[in-house]
């Protein structure tokens, strides 16, 4: 089932419900009676870091891919934070998610602290949130992460609840390809890269978000990586590039994996010699830039063709 088939579960006997407002489709539906702070924040394709574990000094994140939906909201008069929290939390149990953290941030903490930087990491700031005509982020005194797979598909659900506003923050991430086709490589450019630099970087062969299966929309690229090396003598290096994200022989071996899925396509597909190729993986070892943001993780996220010296 994709996420827009999805049906949207509301809650009523926890006082989860849809607002009155036009709202994006969601799994998890706002409190009853919440008014949406302005239109739901809504993208196809975004990266949504969340924790998986907030104590103290332990404050371990993940991330993942997909279509965004977060929505800003102002609860009820009359109602406490702590009914905000426990219907959320009967919502997502409900609906088979596992919560991961569910944690009070008390004022000036450690883990207060941590939201706030993982905040601007999302960048909720350029979300466009305002009530009343002027921007508004989330103060955050209470934190909700939760995740569950169904069909084959990875939801995140987060929740913000302020601790000086009314206001609480919602953000579900369910995992999904970008747009297929968006990037293309020509054997022209790989040939003058390989020139210049003695190697190419392969951004055009796309994979699934932390796996070494290559998307059906990379058989262009491959075509083009052929037509390469059928044109050129001698042999190449198969590299595999990760971020910095998701634990460190994660990445080593993710990043060999997708080399290595490179090389048995060009060798199963295209007939290109299996001695002409080495594949490797160096993971988070040389990246291209700053793994502080996500423009950056996403240009180290690549694998490379590296021309051989000749024996």
């Amino acid at each position: 089932m994709s996420f827009r088939t999805y049906f949207a579960i509301a809650f009523f006997a926890t006082g989860l419900a849809l607002p009155a407002a036009a709202q994006e489709p969601v799994i998890v539906q706002p409190f009853a009676g919440s008014e949406l702070a302005r239109p739901q924040y809504a993208v196809d394709f975004d990266v949504l870091g969340y924790f998986t574990a907030l104590d103290g000094d332990v404050a371990e994140t993940a991330e993942i891919e997909g279509q965004l939906r977060s929505g800003l909201y102002s609860w009820p008069e009359g109602k406490a934070p702590i009914e905000i929290e426990r219907s959320f939390e009967t919502a997502l149990d409900a609906a088979g998610f596992d919560i991961l953290v569910d944690t009070g941030l008390p004022e000036f903490s450690d883990e207060q602290s941590a939201i706030k930087s993982l905040q601007e990491t999302n960048r909720i700031g350029q979300r466009g949130f305002s009530i009343a005509g002027q921007q508004v982020t989330v103060f955050p005194g209470h934190y909700i992460s939760a995740k569950r797979t169904e069909a084959g598909q990875t939801t995140v659900f987060t929740l913000t609840i302020s601790s000086n506003r009314r206001i609480y923050m919602t953000e579900e991430v369910t995992s999904a390809g970008m747009e297929e086709g968006t990037v293309d490589v020509s054997a022209k450019a790989l040939t003058a890269e390989i020139e210049e630099a003695g190697k190419a970087i392969l951004y055009g062969v796309q994979f699934d978000t932390g796996s070494a299966v290559i998307r059906p929309s990379s058989a262009a690229s491959l075509e083009a990586i052929a037509e390469v090396l059928m044109q050129r003598n001698g042999r190449f290096y198969v590299v595999g590039h990760t971020d910095d994200t998701g634990g460190f022989e994660l990445n080593m071996a993710l990043s060999a994996n997708r080399a290595v899925a490179i090389v048995s396509a060009l060798v199963r597909d295209y007939g290109i010699g299996a001695g002409r190729l080495q594949a490797g993986g160096v993971g988070p070892l040389a990246p291209l830039a700053s793994n502080e943001n996500e423009a950056g993780r996403q240009l180290n996220r690549r694998v490379e063709l590296v021309e051989m010296l000749a024996e």
